[in-house]
């Protein structure tokens, strides 16, 4: 997950503050901003566990000038120091960096540097590598190809040059969004909006991009078929974000028109889980001639469970993050929809709620078909015992004994894409057809063996 902006068009560290602002539902253990300025070649940079009101005060942003700049939000995948590997990363005065995704082969990488890295986080494991190809291969276009061809996982990046200014990569599948305008770039394009930058287009598959002086140059170094994470749809983006042209908002309705398709049952009544399944739940209701209702709210100061960095956490966490309007449950059918199902842990708490609250029926309805196998790409579910469908062959069936609900109705997959509306998807975490090859991180999962979930 994380999520990274960049802008090179002035003072810039306002706009990254609010550009950050907008996408802290990205990454919620720490945050920083690297600027440069050309006219004196100096870099400045502040980071530091926390949200980014609380990092960034007026003072520091003033004390981040510079004409060209990134910022990142940090969600740990590799790297488990919220001091030690917060980013951007700045190695000396010759590049910052940041970077949204996850290197799979980090240790081989990690093997192979010169510069040996301070911090567990693979992003600064990036950044030395390509430091040591730029050198190795006489300049940033090669050395940017150098890397595309030993990395092995997905990666959006962003970094600051001396010489060559404001330097946007992605991986050769583009599995992680990054969206481009005419200066800068970000995670989605809301960050974009915020900062008052138009879009323009999104980063191609194995695609460098420079911006120096106002002026773009964009070359394609290695390209291979798009495979862009499906998630992003269906759960981690903004619903006001659109990512390689399709509207969140947009998919996430035609997800609840695919749902209505394979739904057999009568229910009273039809409730999302806030907020990311509510435009889901909308549409979704009205294809099956059901009421929607706003059953559950959210208290706006809880953070984002399914990210938090440990089991407990979440699990403590979705009591105080949801409370049900008991009326609107009370004695009725209730279908509540939600994204998907991960580990399991939120589903059973939301459905015991909606019980205590007197709901005479629930039937859960997912956005997302079963997740299970792990992700190697960045997010948070890197091993198959942790996920709730991987042990389930009548995996409907079993799902809601594993949660209690009446019922689980899953989106097919088919009924997935369709929604999305786009041929390239990395569905890995439902199929098993990884973009890379991941074999090794399989084998040290024991994947010859089948998988048990606990009842």
């Amino acid at each position: 997950m994380c999520g990274i902006v960049a802008l090179s068009n002035g003072d810039v560290a306002h706009k990254l503050y609010y550009g950050l602002y907008s996408i802290q539902h990205r990454g919620q253990d720490s945050c920083g901003i690297a600027t440069y300025d050309p006219s004196n070649h100096r870099f400045r940079m502040k980071k530091k566990p926390g949200l980014v009101p609380n990092v960034f005060s007026k003072q520091a942003l003033e004390n981040l000038y510079g004409e060209m700049g990134i910022g990142h939000v940090r969600y740990p995948t590799i790297g488990s120091d919220f001091e030690r590997d917060a980013q951007p990363f700045l190695y000396e005065n010759e590049m910052a960096l940041a970077h949204n995704g996850n290197i799979a082969n980090y240790m081989e990488i990690v093997k192979g540097l010169d510069i040996r890295p301070g911090s567990m986080c693979d992003s600064e494991a990036l950044m030395n590598l390509l430091l040591q190809e730029m050198k190795a291969n006489g300049g940033l276009l090669p050395g940017v190809e150098s890397v595309m061809n030993k990395l092995n996982g997905s990666y959006s990046v962003v970094a600051l040059v001396p010489g060559e200014g404001l330097v946007i990569f992605r991986d050769p599948h583009a599995i992680r969004p990054l969206v481009l305008s005419k200066y800068g770039a970000a995670s989605e394009s809301v960050a974009l909006d915020i900062m008052g930058e138009e879009v323009v287009d999104d980063v191609g598959p194995g695609e460098c991009i420079t911006i120096k002086d106002g002026k773009m140059e964009r070359k394609t170094l290695v390209e291979k078929e798009p495979r862009h994470c499906m998630f992003e749809w269906v759960y981690f983006s903004r619903p006001d974000s659109t990512i390689q042209k399709k509207p969140v908002y947009d998919v996430r309705l035609r997800l609840g028109e695919e749902l209505a398709k394979q739904w057999d049952k009568d229910v009273d009544v039809v409730i999302p889980v806030p907020d990311t399944s509510r435009a889901t739940a909308l549409k979704f209701a009205r294809e099956i001639g059901a009421p929607y209702r706003e059953g559950l709210i959210k208290n706006r100061y809880v953070w984002r469970t399914f990210i938090m960095p440990q089991q407990e956490l979440r699990e403590a966490s979705v009591r105080v993050k949801l409370n049900p309007i008991i009326h609107e449950i009370k004695g009725k059918r209730v279908a509540v929809v939600d994204d998907s199902i991960v580990r399991g842990t939120t589903s059973r708490k939301i459905v015991k709620l909606l019980r205590d609250a007197g709901a005479k029926e629930v039937h859960f309805v997912v956005a997302c078909p079963p997740i299970k196998w792990p992700c190697f790409y960045g997010i948070d579910m890197t091993k198959k015992a942790e996920l709730a469908a991987a042990g389930y062959d009548d995996v409907e069936k079993q799902m809601a004994k594993h949660i209690g609900a009446d019922s689980v109705t899953y989106l097919g997959i088919e009924g997935l894409r369709k929604a999305i509306g786009l041929k390239g998807l990395c569905t890995a975490c439902l199929d098993g057809d990884y973009p890379t090859d991941v074999s090794k991180l399989l084998a040290m999962q024991g994947e010859e063996r089948p998988y048990e979930v606990d009842e």
